[in-house]
C-alpha cells in the first residue's frame, strides 16, 4: 500500500510489519498497540529521510507556495517529537 494509514491499520490488524512515518504511529506506538522491529534498521532511498512538496506544474511558482514550502521546512527540520 502506499497509504500510512492503511499500512497502521494491517500492521494493528496483525497482518505483519510496516514501514510507518512517525506522526502515523506514535500513538499506536504510546499505547503499546505497536512496537518497534529493526530498530537499528534505517530507512533509504524513497523512504528515507525526505519529504516532497509536491504541486501542480507553473512556470512560477507562487510567493505562497514558496512560503509554505519554506515554513514546512522549517517546521519540519527537528522531526516529530516521540
Amino acid at each position: 500500500a502506499n497509504n500510512s494509514e492503511a499500512l497502521r491499520e494491517a500492521a494493528l490488524a496483525g497482518a505483519g510489519i510496516a514501514l510507518l512515518p512517525d506522526f502515523s504511529a506514535q500513538a499506536a506506538l504510546r499505547q503499546g498497540k505497536l512496537v518497534r522491529v529493526l530498530p537499528d534498521w534505517k530507512p533509504v532511498g524513497a523512504f528515507a529521510e525526505t519529504i516532497y512538496a509536491i504541486r501542480p506544474y507553473a512556470p512560477h511558482v507562487p510567493r505562497a507556495v514558496t512560503a509554505l514550502v519554506d515554513a514546512l521546512r522549517q517546521g519540519l527540520a527537528v522531526g516529530f517529537p516521540d
